[in-house]
Formats: structure tokens, sequence, C-alpha cells
């Protein structure tokens, strides 16, 4: 699929890249899509404090697993961002649990 243009990116949406598979305090998340997802990150926000997790360049179906140990999952909330490979916009996707 081509890249969408600035007024069409902002108004389309797209299916999440990501599986999330929930394993305890450490939930699983995976990149289903036929692309790399580069600048990867997740992050944490408990209460008033975040935390980030950098994974970089995320490959077809690599996984990453999110340590949320010792964070109240009743005030918890995770960001994916990322980018696709060589287009300049970050798109995130947010999950609780």
């Amino acid at each position: 699929m081509p890249p969408l243009s600035a007024p069409e990116a902002r108004s389309a949406a797209r299916p999440t890249p990501w599986r999330t598979r929930r394993d305890g305090a450490h939930p699983v998340v995976t990149n289903i899509s036929g692309e790399p997802l580069e600048y990867a990150r997740a992050i944490i926000r408990a209460g008033d404090r975040v935390t980030t997790e950098r994974w970089g360049v995320v490959l077809p179906d690599d996984a990453n697993e999110i340590c949320l140990c010792g964070l109240d999952p009743s005030d918890l909330c995770v960001t994916l961002s990322w980018r696709r490979a060589g287009v300049d916009e970050e798109l995130l996707w947010q999950f609780v649990l």
C-alpha cells in the first residue's frame, strides 16, 4: 500500500500491526505486519510514573515482552509508538490490561 498524503493520513484508520498476548505481568507484543517497524517503543504510564522501553526496529513476527512488574493494573496504560519503514510519521496504539 502506498503512503498516504498528510490529510489522508490524519483521517484514515489503519489496522494495528501488533498482536498482544497477555502473560501475567509481561504482555508480549508481536509485529504481525509484513514490514519492519522502525523506532518502536512501549511507553508505560502507571499513575504519575512514565517509563519507556525502546526496541528500535521490530521485524515481521518479532516479539517483545513488556515488563509491568510491581505496577497497579487498574491505573496502567501502555502506548506503542512506531514508524513504518521509510515513512516519517509516528503512529500510536494504546492498550490496557
